[in-house]
């Protein structure tokens, strides 16, 4: 099964190396123990013998360096490996982690000091890894990329001291490594659910018929039982010698519909014997005007057997 490509850089191990020709050097105790070798300078100035005694104990600080040295874990016993926890965005922090194998007998404390170009981090970083016998010590340091496109990784320096802390020995890891920084992951995600947020709304309301409460033009049906007088159709009942578009248009407008021969009040009535509705059209001569008509269709509102519309 073929595994699904990722944006996070693969990890990557390698056995360390003896680092230069010689690859030791001397650990922080063994300056101390020749510190404490000056002693014997205040009674030299008696008696000059002490001078011999002086040198004796240097040289038994070095017996106990070589010893340190002799049974701390040769460069090919130890590997490192480095880890990344997040693909390399721009402006974004991420972790990498660094883990020392150490497959000796003897414990270990080392720095790691990891090659990274400028473009991710300002200074190179070092960590600090207690390796135990047959064990691995793990650290991980922050990078922050300021700059887009391939980053290139070199080797990774070891510098490593026994439990005693008198020998010291340097080791290089070939850790080589090109990675690509990608722009802000974070952004572009949030971009694209807000754009998806946008195009599903956009769906739904072309999808969506938006109704009103049935009184628009669009809207309106013939009469059946329930139905409001300001739903019913006024082109059906629209007054005689009048044109649908010039009606329906004074109707939104809100206008006096009296301007026709008849009035632009239509009263549906109900005649006796019959369960049909007829609309009447009271006009002018009839003497059904302005308050009359619209009292005529009040009381046939309320009444129930007919509407205005």
């Amino acid at each position: 099964m073929n595994e699904q490509p990722t944006l996070i850089p693969p990890e990557i191990a390698a056995t360390t190396r003896s680092y230069k020709r010689v690859g030791v050097a001397f650990g922080d105790r063994f300056f101390m123990l020749l510190f404490v070798g000056l002693v014997w300078l205040g009674p030299a100035f008696f008696d000059s013998r002490f001078v011999y005694a002086m040198l004796a104990w240097d040289a038994f600080v070095l017996v106990l360096w070589l010893i340190d040295l002799a049974q701390m874990p040769r460069p090919a016993q130890l590997a490192v490996k480095r880890i990344w926890h997040s693909p390399a965005a721009l402006s974004i922090d991420s972790e990498v982690g660094l883990v020392l194998e150490n497959a000796s007998r003897a414990s270990i404390r080392a720095n790691l000091i990891d090659s990274v170009p400028a473009q991710i981090r300002t200074e190179p970083p070092t960590v600090s890894i207690r390796a135990r016998a047959r064990h691995e010590g793990t650290a991980s340091y922050r990078i922050r990329p300021m700059q887009r496109g391939d980053a290139k990784l070199g080797p990774c320096y070891v510098r490593y001291q026994s439990v005693f802390r008198i020998a010291e020995r340097w080791a290089r890891a070939p850790l080589e490594q090109t990675i690509r920084i990608y722009r802000d992951l974070e952004d572009a995600k949030r971009h694209s659910m807000y754009l998806l947020r946008s195009r599903q709304i956009a769906l739904e309301k072309r999808h969506t018929r938006m109704r009103g409460i049935g009184r628009e033009f669009e809207s309106l049906r013939e009469y059946q039982d329930g139905t409001q007088p300001d739903c019913l159709d006024r082109d059906r009942f629209r007054p005689p010698h009048a044109s649908s578009s010039g009606w329906l248009q004074q109707a939104r407008q809100g206008g006096e519909l009296g301007a026709q021969p008849r009035t632009g009040c239509a009263v549906l009535r109900r005649p006796r014997g019959t369960d049909r509705l007829r609309a009447w059209y009271p006009t002018a001569a009839s003497g059904c005007e302005g308050k009359r008509a619209s009292a005529a269709v009040d009381r046939a509102t309320r009444s129930g057997a007919g509407g205005r519309i």
